[in-house]
This record gives structure tokens, C-alpha cells and sequence, in this order.
């Protein structure tokens, strides 16, 4: 049984508070501790299906077996950029090219479809960011605010997937 908890879908809230310090007016930038336990397939496993039945179970199995390594893959690649933000925004995006190529099983579609959007949306969030003057940021605050609840609602419900079925 395993149950690793991973933060790496959360992890662009530690990124994008360092890229926009100062500029939420009560300094709340909160970070979470806990995220996806999830799998996934790190490219294509289209595998044809010979019952609908077998095909999630393959699908299962490739998720609960891939997805914690490639969290984890994403993890380490994202913890320098707390370092050199200058390189998140595009470590965050190759972050999201990795995710979206996940072929998640039935049970957990759309909560994995959820957290790629998060995902996404924080890219998008980061692609907006001046990294030569944190005060240019200050409008960013808001959506970083709304970002961090749904990445933090979104990586619980595919972690608490990954608890219950992996």
C-alpha cells in the first residue's frame, strides 16, 4: 500500500510568492503542505483496450506507478527556481507540459483535469510576472490568492484518489 504525498502540485506556491514579495498587503502568502498521491503515465500509453474493465485497471495501475516519480521529477526540477526565479515561469510551464501528458484513469479524470487547469493558470499567472520589479506585481496578488485555494482543493482531491485506490 502506498500513500506517498507529494507536494510538487503545490510546489508553484512557493515559487510565485518569492517572484511576488511584497505584494499582497497582509504578506499572506500561504504555501500547502500536502498534495497528490497520484500517478500518471509520463507519455502515451494508448494501449487498445480489449474491455472497458482492463483498460482502467492498466490505467490505474500506470498512474498509481508513474504519477508519484514524475511528482517528484517536477518537485526537484521546481525547488531551484525558489533560488533563480527568474527561471520559473519556464520551469513551471515545462512542469505543465509534463502534467498534461498524463492519461489519468476514469476514477480521477476530472479531478487530475482540475489540477493541470490549476496548473496552467499558475503558468499563465507567472507569465504575467516582472521579475525585474516585484512592485509592477502588485495587481498578480488576487489571482495568486485564488490559485493557491484551487491548487491546494485540487491536489487534495487527486492526493486523497491516490490515498483511497493506489
Amino acid at each position: 500500500m502506498r500513500t506517498s504525498r507529494l507536494p510538487a502540485a503545490l510546489l508553484p506556491l512557493l515559487v510565485v510568492p518569492a517572484l511576488l514579495s511584497g505584494c499582497s498587503s497582509d504578506g499572506s502568502a500561504t504555501t500547502a503542505a500536502s498534495t497528490p498521491s497520484a500517478p500518471s503515465s509520463s507519455a502515451s500509453s494508448t494501449a487498445p483496450a480489449t474491455t472497458a474493465g482492463s483498460a482502467d485497471t492498466d490505467a490505474q495501475e500506470t498512474f498509481c506507478t508513474e504519477v508519484p516519480g514524475l511528482l517528484t521529477d517536477i518537485t526537484t526540477d521546481l525547488q531551484g527556481a525558489t533560488t533563480t526565479p527568474e527561471q520559473a515561469p519556464q520551469q513551471v510551464a515545462e512542469a505543465v507540459d509534463r502534467l498534461a501528458t498524463v492519461e489519468p484513469p476514469a476514477g480521477v479524470t476530472p479531478q487530475w483535469e482540475r489540477l493541470v487547469a490549476a496548473w496552467t493558470s499558475m503558468r499563465d499567472l507567472m507569465n504575467q510576472v516582472d521579475v525585474t520589479d516585484r512592485a509592477a506585481n502588485a495587481d498578480l496578488a488576487p489571482q495568486l490568492q485564488a490559485l493557491q485555494t484551487e491548487l491546494v482543493e485540487a491536489g487534495s482531491a487527486v492526493d486523497e484518489y491516490g490515498k483511497t485506490t493506489c
